[in-house]
């Protein structure tokens, strides 16, 4: 459960260096400390490559294809991914406040240390995905699809979740609190803590009316 194939990806002095170019078509290169904040492509692709110190943050990088990707130290705050397609990447500790992956694809994709906070994953379809130490706080969730997905020592405090739908989900050892219907966490695995404290949102979402 959770990212299962890690990156295929060079090590850092057999990839050759990156300059900008119109495209944003970035292939076995290291992109460096540089500021892309206003970057706009549409369809770029991104191939066997690690970002290190890289600022994307307000880039607009819609239906992106990212396959064997490392991102590192980054700041992609509100960078829009949206109906991106991305397998084998992963993100660490990436600064990620407001990040946009409505109606995207993730597969084989792994978050740690991550911030994720207002975060966006509306619509989107996450397949063998890792949240690791991260912070969800006040993402949303709404309509989208997890599968076999692992959240794991994350916050995940007001999270939209109304019609999401998930599938060998593991929540357990996360600070769970979702916003909307709760019921929407059928097919989640928690443990007897979060039990307890999800106690009352799903006797409510259920319409049980508990009293003394």
């Amino acid at each position: 459960m959770g990212a299962s194939e890690k990156p295929d990806v060079l090590a850092d002095e057999d990839l050759g260096a990156w300059t900008p170019d119109g495209r944003f078509d970035v292939e076995d290169a290291l992109v460096g400390e540089i500021d892309l904040g206003e970057l706009k492509a549409a369809g770029a692709r991104v191939l066997r490559s690690r970002f290190d110190k890289t600022r994307l943050a307000g880039a607009r990088l819609r239906s992106l294809r990212a396959a064997d990707v490392i991102v590192a130290d980054a700041d992609w705050s509100n960078a829009d991914l949206g109906g991106a397609q991305l397998s084998r990447v992963r993100f660490e500790r990436c600064r990620m406040t407001g990040f946009k992956a409505a109606e995207a694809k993730l597969e084989d994709v792994a978050f740690v240390r991550c911030k994720l906070d207002l975060a966006s994953f509306r619509g989107a379809q996450l397949r063998h995905v890792t949240f690791e130490d991260c912070v969800l706080d006040d993402a949303d969730l709404t309509s989208a699809q997890l599968r076999e997905t692992r959240v794991e020592a994350s916050s995940l405090r007001r999270v939209l979740i109304d019609d999401a739908r998930l599938r060998a989900v593991d929540l357990r050892g996360s600070d769970v609190e979702p916003d909307g219907d709760v019921t929407a966490l059928r097919g989640a695995t928690i443990d007897p803590i979060q039990l307890v404290a999800l106690g009352p949102l799903l006797a409510r979402g259920l319409g049980i009316d508990v009293r003394d």
